[in-house]
């Protein structure tokens, strides 16, 4: 476990009055080597329901077709205990970093990078705004994913609900896309629940992402979400210094409301 002093910096401004002190827990359970790397990656984004059904969720990450390759498996509405089991059944380092204790559950609620590959540099962005409904915090958590010679900045997002007001959530999505100025691979994904119920809320995400050089490489993939008999695609990843070459999603599995969102990304050439 690893305690590291976190400040939210907005351009120049650096938020001081939330001054935090988050828990990142990490564990090693992944064994690939460099010389096992190719010039084609896999990233997995899931909101995992309250982290409840943990051992279904790891079932389908070992054993879907199109998940069990995933290089970068990016998680949301995790806790600690429930990451360390998934990384331990499925063999996948991770870092995760609680936003605190939810209301509902009485358990953490957090993001997690896992990968395969080493992970260094963990990192936690405090996201400004509560939630007006749980009082909850919104975090980002980062890890540089040592991808056989090439180092990836992997990014596991969960902005806040739509019950926050639109200017409040364009800032959160701004501090997500300012913090990566900080961190140092040009390669770099961007994954999670932007909660992006309109398509005008998906689009304010992209302009940011762009405005960084981060492309959506997700646009088309299909719903991560179905309810009330609509679809919605909430979840989303970007990515930068990568080409995009297939994205979907996974239907009908049990382990949460959200579908896992799948793409698979290509090095540019002269990476390698």
């Amino acid at each position: 476990m690893i305690e590291v002093e976190v400040a939210v910096a907005v351009g120049e401004l650096v938020l001081m009055d939330r001054l935090w002190k988050p828990e990142l827990h990490h564990g090693v359970h992944g064994g690939s080597r460099p010389d096992q790397a190719t010039s084609v990656l896999c990233v997995v984004t899931w909101n995992i329901q309250f982290g409840a059904q943990v051992a279904a969720a790891a079932e389908a990450l070992q054993h879907s077709d199109e998940l069990s390759s995933a290089d970068i498996v990016l998680l949301q509405e995790m806790d600690d205990v429930g990451t360390e089991a998934i990384a331990r059944s499925v063999g996948l380092n991770y870092v995760f970093a609680s936003s605190g204790v939810h209301a509902r559950t009485g358990r953490h609620f957090g993001n997690a990078v896992l990968s395969k590959w080493p992970l260094r540099n963990p990192d936690v962005v405090l996201l400004s705004h509560r939630s007006v409904v749980q009082g909850q915090d919104r975090i980002a958590v980062r890890a540089t994913v040592s991808f056989g010679e090439v180092d990836v900045d992997a990014c596991s997002v969960h902005t806040e609900v739509p019950s926050l007001s639109p200017p409040k959530r364009r800032r959160q999505f701004e501090e997500i896309a300012e913090a990566t100025k900080r961190w140092e691979p040009d390669r770099l994904i961007v994954g999670g629940d932007f909660n992006t119920l309109t398509g005008r809320g998906a689009r304010l995400v992209s302009h940011r992402m762009q405005r960084i050089g981060a492309a959506c490489v997700s646009t088309g993939a299909g719903a991560t979400l179905r309810r009330g008999g609509k679809e919605f695609v909430l979840d989303h990843i970007f990515a930068r210094g990568l080409i995009s070459l297939r994205s979907g999603v996974v239907r009908g599995l049990g382990a949460s409301d959200h579908r896992p969102l799948w793409v698979q990304l290509e090095m540019d050439s002269g990476d390698r």
